[in-house]
């Protein structure tokens, strides 16, 4: 036990001595990595650290993908985002006995047919225009290949790591970046977990001659569980976020399940909508963030060796409509 604390508080140190040192920036490239995926994680309020045994956790702390009782893992979920950018992220997962668990998973975030005004130079100044595309629509598309590894280092600690391709494409240009991410979880006692993660930790995204950093980000989280006579169960999380962008970042949210079938879940991020990041020399702040309330419901279907799970979420923007989240999700035993 002592040892395992020992691990545990070295991690924290040190993923917080990794944030303190990289640069703080008002400006971070490939924002889809800070869109959640997946309705369960969504629907608590993005107070997801200490989950365990989801494909989806490898989206958010890959020490969470580890499975117990599952051989293999698939979940696929869908996001009708704002402005009606659509987000598809796929997550699979398997079981290797005395190994860990390896996990693929990929994310797609984009529009297409955007409207694109590529004549406003005067005919005389064409030759300083940078875009050449005749096409009166364009696109753009973010996409992640995520590989991901997680196992149980003891009965009560699980360590999980994920190496991330990222690009973005606008039009014609593309960028690109690698990163990893880190993350640990703690069972401290029976109905108590501890987890940390850090997140996006990699090299910049570059256009022409101007880089800007991807969105990192370092988080701790705890959660609660009560069970009443074995049928009904209630769980609380609480997840502290600190971006690289942004002031610190409190997520909470609650789980009741029934007879492990049907679930109802809400959350809520407290600091985050209006928040304003740092600005730049050439800017003051400005509001980034636009959600608060969030809610879902799930229902689990076993059929022999096979578990089938559908999720929902529903996430209150500020200002905007409303979003909508539907995960799938297939296990066999």
């Amino acid at each position: 036990m002592k040892k395992v604390t020992i691990i545990i508080l070295v991690i924290l140190v040190a993923f917080s001595t990794l944030q303190s040192q990289v640069r703080k920036s008002g400006i971070n490239s490939l924002a889809f990595l800070k869109v959640g995926v997946g309705a369960r994680q969504v629907g608590i309020g993005s107070a997801a650290t200490t989950l365990k045994g989801d494909p989806n956790m490898m989206f958010w702390n890959p020490a969470g993908i580890v499975l117990s009782d599952e051989k293999l893992a698939v979940s696929f979920t869908y996001n009708r985002w704002i402005a009606d950018i659509n987000q598809v992220a796929i997550g699979a997962v398997y079981n290797l006995k005395g190994i860990g668990t390896i996990g693929v998973g990929i994310i797609s975030f984009g529009l297409s047919g955007i409207s694109a005004d590529r004549d406003l130079l005067p005919p005389d100044l064409a030759y300083l225009q940078i875009d050449k595309q005749t096409s009166s629509t364009y696109s753009f598309r973010d996409f992640a290949f995520i590989l991901s590894y997680a196992r149980n280092v003891t009965d009560l600690l699980s360590l999980g790591v994920n190496l991330k391709y990222l690009n973005e494409r606008i039009d014609d240009l593309s960028a690109s970046a690698f990163a990893i991410d880190l993350g640990a979880n703690y069972k401290v006692t029976s109905f108590w977990s501890l987890g940390a993660r850090l997140s996006n930790l990699g090299s910049d995204i570059r256009y022409y001659d101007i880089s800007s950093p991807i969105p990192l980000s370092f988080s701790i989280g705890t959660s609660l569980y009560y069970t009443y006579q074995r049928s009904l169960t209630g769980r609380l999380f609480i997840d502290v976020v600190q971006p690289q962008d942004l002031p610190q970042l409190f997520f909470t949210g609650v789980e009741f399940d029934a007879w492990s079938m049907i679930s109802a879940r809400f959350g809520y991020k407290f600091n985050y909508s209006g928040t304003k990041d740092k600005g730049t020399s050439w800017r003051d702040p400005i509001e980034t963030t636009i959600e608060g309330f969030s809610a879902g419901v799930g229902a689990k279907i076993e059929f022999g060796n096979y578990k089938v799970s559908f999720d929902y979420a529903f996430t209150q923007m500020k200002i905007l409509d409303s979003v909508h989240r539907i995960t799938v999700g297939v296990g066999l035993k």
